[in-house]
């Protein structure tokens, strides 16, 4: 028999099964919360508004992976899962913001439902009657729908006009929580208050309770658009009120006549009075539908004479005037149909002189004054159209006394020049033409005295240059034309004597450079033109002598670069050239103006100032002979001399 403590055992291994289940979670329960040696390990949390955990049976057993802190709903900062590679499945818009227990929780296993598309998880608040299509309206954003216009444009209404600005639920009871049941298309259906308000014609009392759209359009009820072809509404009729020429409701057997509305304008016009002038009541024969203003009387058809409807415009006429002057009742002569100012009387046909009719426009001209002038009456010598006046211009083609016959006057009075004190002859046309007296041009033609013996005040009184004082000769021809006396240019041809002859006091006066100080000879045309003194170049063909022999003072003064601290030589041509000093050029056959030997100064290689057909590479500092004698080890006929370096290198490079 076993003893008291195998009994115990026994009945301890007898016990029901669950009772030793409890007290395995009781020792589980107390291995956690207990300490362990001196500090304590809470137990983690998990936030009951999360919804249950998901079940972490295929999770990896390092819980640090994703989580971290002391709550089970703490991830890592740097955690991150991409969805679509794992699951094939990439989120995109809200999806990818979702947290995991959105989908992923006790219903169920997440693929189920994502087969069933949205309905899966969403709910269909339109309770199946927009189809199972969500993306036609919805995208993964956001709920707002988009593109319902384009959508609704399917349908028997399509939206248009101030119907695109409507909520659904003023034509769909119910779309607030998605009943969109079908509802119907007639206007009256939506539009009863803006029936029962019209009263502007009072649409209820006509029987206008159907078809809106005869009258009105999407857009606005205001201005409703009724066509309205039995009687066009154009110019300022489209924007009278129907009622006011619809009065008492009337909508049919209207006339169409101006008058049936017009008649109060027409009997209460004055400018010109209707009534009085006794104008009939066809207004449309004048006016439009734009405007009152700026009538237009068609006078096609009109075979009598203008009198016979305007006598009074004839009689009251006073510039001229027509009664007055004797003026014919044919106003047709003069006007035309389009204004009564600007006539233009037809002269074609006339036969007798214009002094018929125009004796007082003959006897009142003052300028000049016909009568005081003795001129003729025959107003078409000079006045040769009959559209003005003004711009007369006498025809001299049959005159032959000469100009001063008319014109004695205007010579005795001229004083730019003075003719008189001039002596002028009184023969005009030797200068004048029958233009104009302004511009006036001497025809020298067989004029074979010098010009002095015409212009020798001229000669006396020029002073740039000073004739008289610098000895100028009287025969000015040598240097003026018959043109202008300005621009004179005298005429070298046939001079032998060299230029100082008479340019000495140039030649003295000249100081850039200063001719006399620098010792230039006085043969000017060495380097002057005949043209102008400016821009005077110097040939230089047949000088064998070296520049320095006439520009040593170029050389020594030149700073940039300084020639002397440089030691140039004097051979100024190796550089320059006869055009200019500036812009040199030296033809380097060994390359400088790139690579390392670019902007050395010419000291650096050529050591010997007055000998610059000799280098040195040599004493460059990076050029040192046991380095070089090292390098060029293997190279025939290697010599440690600078015209070995230039013969091997002749670019500068390797």
């Amino acid at each position: 028999m076993p003893n008291s403590m195998d009994g115990n055992k026994w009945r301890l291994l007898d016990a029901p099964r669950h009772h030793l289940w409890v007290l395995f979670g009781l020792m589980v329960t107390t291995s956690c919360i207990l300490p362990v040696g001196r500090r304590a390990m809470p137990q983690h949390s998990w936030r009951r508004d999360q919804g249950p955990v998901v079940p972490h049976d295929t999770f990896p057993s390092d819980c640090t992976l994703c989580h971290e802190g002391d709550t089970w709903h703490k991830l890592r900062d740097d955690f991150h899962f991409d969805h679509g590679r794992e699951t094939g499945l990439t989120l995109f818009g809200a999806h990818k913001q979702a947290q995991c227990l959105r989908c992923h929780n006790d219903r169920g296993s997440a693929g189920v439902f994502a087969k069933r598309g949205c309905s899966g998880c969403h709910e269909d608040i339109h309770r199946g009657q927009l189809g199972n299509q969500c993306i036609l309206c919805h995208n993964q954003n956001n709920w707002l729908p988009e593109g319902q216009f384009a959508l609704h444009n399917q349908t028997r209404f399509p939206l248009v006009g101030a119907h695109t600005a409507v909520a659904c639920f003023r034509c769909h009871p119910g779309a607030q929580v998605g009943n969109f049941k079908r509802a119907p298309v007639e206007c009256e259906a939506c539009h009863q208050a803006d029936l029962q308000r019209a009263t502007a014609p009072n649409h209820l009392a006509l029987g206008w309770t159907q078809d809106c759209q005869r009258c009105h359009q999407p857009t606005v009820w205001g201005s409703g658009g009724f066509n309205h072809s039995n009687f066009p509404l154009t110019g300022a009729h489209i924007a009278v009120d129907c009622d006011l020429c619809h009065t008492n409701g009337v909508f049919s057997g209207l006339s169409h006549a101006c008058n049936s509305c017009h008649m109060d304008d027409f009997t209460m016009t004055t400018n010109p009075d209707h009534v009085a002038d006794g104008f009939p009541t066809m207004c449309e024969a004048c006016h439009n539908t734009t405007s009152w203003q700026g009538a237009m009387f068609t006078h096609a058809g009109i075979t009598t004479g203008c009198s016979a409807c305007h006598m009074d415009d004839f009689t009251m006429t006073t510039n001229p005037d027509h009664v007055a002057d004797g003026f014919p009742t044919a106003c047709e002569n003069c006007h035309n149909t389009s204004t009564w100012l600007g006539a233009m009387f037809n002269h074609t046909g006339i036969t007798t002189g214009c002094a018929t009719c125009h004796i007082d426009e003959f006897n009142m001209t003052t300028n000049p004054d016909h009568v005081a002038d003795g001129f003729p009456p025959n107003c078409e010598i000079c006045h040769n159209n009959t559209n003005t006046w003004l711009g007369a211009v006498f025809n001299h083609a049959t005159t032959t006394a000469g100009c001063s016959a008319c014109h004695i006057d205007e010579y005795n009075m001229t004083t730019n020049p003075s003719h008189m004190a001039e002596g002028f002859p009184t023969t005009c046309e030797s200068c004048h033409n029958t233009n104009t007296w302004l511009g006036a041009m001497f025809n020298h033609t067989g004029v074979t005295t010098g010009c002095s013996t015409c212009h020798i005040n001229d000669f006396n009184m020029t002073t740039n240059p000073n004739h008289v004082a610098d000895g100028f000769p009287t025969n000015c021809e040598s240097c003026h034309g018959t043109n202008t006396w300005l621009g004179a240019i005298f005429n070298h041809a046939g001079i032998t004597t060299g230029c100082a002859t008479c340019h000495t006091d140039e030649f003295n006066m000249t100081t850039n450079p200063n001719h006399v100080t620098e010792g230039f000879p006085t043969n000017c045309e060495a380097c002057h033109s005949t043209n102008t003194w400016l821009g005077a170049m110097f040939n230089h063909a047949g000088i064998t002598t070296g520049c320095a022999t006439c520009h040593i003072d170029d050389f020594n003064m030149a700073n940039n670069p300084n020639h002397i601290s440089q030691g140039f030589p004097t051979s100024c041509e190796m550089c320059h050239n006869t055009n200019m000093w500036t812009g040199t050029f030296f033809n380097h056959s060994f390359p400088i103006n790139n690579g390392a030997h670019k902007q050395l100064l010419c000291t650096d290689c050529h050591l010997i100032p007055t000998n610059f057909n000799v280098a040195s590479c040599t004493h460059c500092h990076e050029h040192r002979q046991p380095k070089m004698d090292d390098k060029h080890s293997g190279v025939n006929n290697y010599m440690w001399i600078s015209s070995a370096c230039i013969n091997c290198h002749p670019n500068g490079k390797n």
